[in-house]
């Protein structure tokens, strides 16, 4: 397995959250340096007009400079990542907008997968307020300073539409499962989008989508036009551990149709047959009596009208049966 670049697939999953921004209102940053050695920013997300409204709920509680300071699925936020998230913003402001007097266009955000009780903890013992599920599941909104806070645990996003940006990131199975059937399902509805295809990239490469979730998008490719089939086919034979997958369910799709074929053959059969028995016993073959039958395309239901009608002792005897099994269908 190829080694994680988690921070580029979260700078796209930021980007993909903010989709809904006007074309060039909202500008998003990847990795801000503030100094000639490692120290920077994760991500900036610039709002330049406050007019805007964004849609997501990460993104509620934005100002003009938000910044985010991200830990991945195999990191955690700890107390001391609190200090650093304050000095960072404090430095950005100082190194890049000197001229603003208040924090009041400054945001921070944390993120983490997982719960991050050190950190939340170390909010608290400092005097923060800390208020879960502003404005929704997975969000905490942090009061008692001059920066607007928030802690975002992914983990803990509810609605998939939310949360299926950062499929890749989240560690609850049911949750991945939901959100990885949506991000792939998205992808093929606009393969254009560089965000969406970086983002199942991402997942696939480092094998962080369900099998269950493929198997979702799978079978629903299958009511989809051949060309939308022949994208996903194209997406899975880009990537060795969707490749499997979908050599095994292009496997069972085919033993399926095999199986559904052979069930209509046998359906067609009992139908064909039950019209010859009507035609040896007594020289009939209504029109109307093969319409009818052609109504029902349950093969036990076929095969048990198929035994009402070899008893019938007259015509009418069979086909008051056929209609019984028809609901009427067709005139006798």
């Amino acid at each position: 397995m190829p080694n994680k670049q988690w921070h580029p697939a979260f700078v796209a999953a930021v980007r993909e959250a903010l989709k809904d921004a006007p074309p060039g209102e909202v500008e998003v940053i990847p990795e801000v340096a503030l100094s000639s050695k490692p120290l920077g920013v994760d991500v900036l997300v610039v709002k330049k007009s406050e007019e805007i409204k964004l849609a997501h709920p990460i993104a509620r509680f934005f100002r003009r400079y938000n910044l985010f300071e991200y830990k991945s699925p195999v990191d955690y936020l700890e107390g001391n990542d609190y200090d650093k998230g304050l000095a960072l913003t404090y430095l950005y402001k100082a190194l890049n907008h000197s001229d603003v007097a208040l924090m009041d266009e400054f945001t921070l955000s944390f993120v983490s997968s997982t719960h991050p009780r050190a950190l939340l903890t170390r909010m608290k013992q400092r005097g923060l307020e800390v208020g879960a599920g502003q404005p929704g599941p997975g969000i905490y909104a942090v009061a008692g300073t001059e920066l607007r806070m928030q802690v975002v645990v992914l983990d803990e996003l509810e609605d998939p539409k939310d949360s299926y940006m950062f499929a890749a990131f989240l560690t609850r199975r049911e949750k991945r499962v939901r959100a990885g059937s949506l991000l792939l399902k998205k992808h093929l509805e606009d393969p254009a989008d560089k965000d969406l295809e970086q983002l199942v990239d991402f997942a696939l490469e480092n094998e962080l989508v369900e099998a269950q979730a493929i198997e979702e998008v799978w079978n629903m490719a299958q009511q989809m036009p051949v060309a939308e089939r022949e994208k996903l086919v194209e997406l899975f034979n880009r990537h060795p551990f969707a490749q499997e997958w979908g050599k095994r369910l292009m496997e069972q799709g085919l033993q399926r149709g095999i199986e559904q074929g052979l069930q209509r053959g046998e359906v067609k059969a009992t139908r064909t047959a039950i019209l010859d028995y009507l035609e040896s016993r007594f020289d009939q073959r209504p029109a109307s009596v093969e319409a009818a039958l052609d109504t029902i395309t349950d093969l036990e239901r076929l095969k048990k009208l198929r035994r009402e009608v070899f008893k019938a002792g007259t015509l009418e005897e069979a086909l008051w049966a056929i209609a019984q099994a028809t609901n009427g269908a067709g005139e006798y």
